[in-house]
């Protein structure tokens, strides 16, 4: 499932000038330096070409100015990993879907303390008290959709899509009070998505395209359980061996984002510069979150708090990650908004949070 996991680079020493053009202290690194670096971090994440791997890319106020890939997108053709392989990014897509809430909040067709119940036909009464700012922070206390159509028979490897997933969660009732606590569901996210149909009357990957993707002139789609031109295949991982992974579900909002870490760390830049949405999406998307508890805990951090498909740290990075299919990506902002990092894998990587965060120290000092 789109699940996620997110740290911030221990320390937190994120801040640094990296502008060209702007003179950098003594010692720092030079490009070609920062490139070698680069590219001994990737070697050190995928040790061997011949397996599935990894590509990864870094951005500067919206420039990408390293990207590289290594190992294998598809193990039967032989066929690379490189710096335009596509890549599903699973969970990272939740920042689209809560960004859509609120550039629909800005034009004041919805509003955070909204009851979902005023988006539902034949809304269940428990739906009432959960707000859509429950559902964007994950504090509505509802359960994983995968939970429950697991609990209904219905395996990964069965069909379901968005109408099947929907059905379960409002046949289901919250385990927790809304608002009470963080408790990550993907549901939140698949019935936010429905949320901007209901009031655009657009379908949602239409949405992202003409209000997103299109303006910011980014490669991207959101196209659930489809093989996009240029994706990678997806493996998990037993012994040594790879085997292929894959699920025909088609539910959307919570993921299914496809581009190249290339094209992420390009969108970063929107957390700059606020074209999309201006001042009131970039203050929505750390106002109001919410802490993660203990989930961090251990890592270097001392505390996580989750705002919208986003977490904001204490020291002001911006982190994600995603989980889904095989696919494995992590997602980074530098306190200053200016540099961006995507690690995305088509195998569980476990050191893949660590790349990233060497990925940021390297070019962001």
């Amino acid at each position: 499932m789109h699940r996620m996991v997110s740290l911030c680079t221990a320390g937190g020493a994120m801040l640094a000038v990296v502008l060209a053009g702007v003179a950098q202290p003594q010692g720092y690194a030079t490009g070609d330096d920062r490139e070698k670096r680069s590219a001994d971090v990737l070697q050190a994440l995928v040790p061997s070409p011949d397996g599935p791997g990894c590509a990864a890319a870094v951005g500067v106020r919206g420039r990408v100015v390293w990207e590289a890939g290594r190992g294998k997108a598809d193990l039967t053709t032989g066929r690379p990993v490189t710096a335009k392989t596509v890549f599903d990014m699973a969970s990272n897509s939740k920042q689209f879907t809560a960004d859509a809430v609120l550039l629909l909040a800005g034009r004041h067709r919805l509003a955070l303390n909204d009851p979902l119940s005023a988006f539902l036909d034949d809304p269940p009464a428990w739906t009432r008290d959960v707000t859509l700012g429950d559902l964007m922070r994950h504090t509505s206390g509802i359960t994983d959709y995968q939970d429950l159509l697991e609990a209904k028979g219905i395996k990964l490897t069965d069909p379901a899509g968005q109408k099947e997933a929907i059905a379960a969660i409002l046949n289901s009732k919250p385990e927790d009070p809304p608002g009470k606590r963080f408790s990550y569901s993907n549901s939140n996210y698949v019935l936010l998505a429905h949320v901007v149909e209901r009031v655009t009357g657009t379908p949602f990957p239409a949405f992202l395209q003409q209000e997103f993707f299109t303006p910011l002139h980014l490669r991207m789609t959101l196209s659930p359980a489809v093989d996009v031109p240029g994706k990678a295949k997806s493996y998990d991982e037993k012994d040594g061996s790879f085997a292929p992974n894959s699920s025909p579900w088609k539910q959307y909002g919570d993921g299914s984002v496809h581009t190249t870490p290339g094209e992420f760390v390009r969108w970063a830049d929107n957390y700059r510069t606020g074209r999309i949405g201006g001042t009131e999406l970039l203050t929505g998307v750390t106002e109001g979150a919410v802490s993660v508890g203990d989930v961090l805990r251990g890592r270097g951090i001392e505390e996580g708090r989750y705002g919208a498909g986003i977490l904001p740290l204490p020291d002001k990075c911006l982190v994600h990650r995603g989980d889904w299919e095989g696919f494995h990506s992590t997602f980074k902002v530098s306190p200053d908004r200016n540099t961006a990092v995507t690690v995305a894998c088509n195998v569980d990587s476990p050191d893949n949070f660590r790349a990233a965060n060497q990925l940021l120290d390297i070019w962001a000092g």
